[in-house]
């Protein structure tokens, strides 16, 4: 191990901050999950994910999500992905997708996860998704510097500016 990840201390799960679920019909899924569970939505919107796989190769899809506009937790919807190598392309419904949590220093701490055995499945601005193999569980590692995307995300100011686009 590296001795200077050594003397970091790992991020604590209080800074997790959201539960990522993949839908197969994100407006679908927003209304069944409002009625039933009394969930309001902050405005979905659509981006391209601007990923980067282990190997240095794309994975730059579109992405449609929405979150919960009470947390945290929130609760990010993401609509599944249809090419087979995104990482949003499984089907997990009835699991979750991700974790996501906040940590002061993103870089240390994906190392500091790697040097543990988890898997790098995806990189991008300031986040990382990694996968316990063991138990499955991949988490979503954001910088501290993410909580400004968050605030647009739930002011509504991303689907201003990443409208949805119409699905046939």
């Amino acid at each position: 191990m590296d001795p200077t990840l050594g003397t970091l201390a790992a991020s604590a799960f209080d800074n997790v901050y959201h539960l990522g679920h993949l839908v197969p019909d994100l407006v679908g899924a927003m209304q069944t999950l409002a009625g039933a569970m009394q969930i309001t939505w902050s405005p979905p919107f659509e981006m391209r994910s601007g990923f980067t796989r282990p190997d240095g190769s794309a994975d730059d899809q579109t992405v449609r999500i929405a979150f919960s506009a009470s947390g945290p937790p929130y609760l990010e919807l993401i609509e599944v992905v249809a090419a087979a190598d995104s990482i949003f392309a499984e089907p997990r419904l009835g699991g979750m997708h991700h974790v996501g949590y906040y940590a002061q220093r993103w870089r240390d701490d994906v190392a500091r996860l790697q040097e543990e055995g988890w898997e790098l499945e995806r990189t991008g601005a300031g986040v990382a998704f990694l996968r316990e193999p063991g138990s499955g569980l991949r988490v979503e590692v954001v910088s501290f510097k993410g909580r400004d995307f968050l605030t647009r995300i739930l002011d509504g100011d991303m689907a201003t500016a990443y409208p949805l686009t119409e699905r046939p």
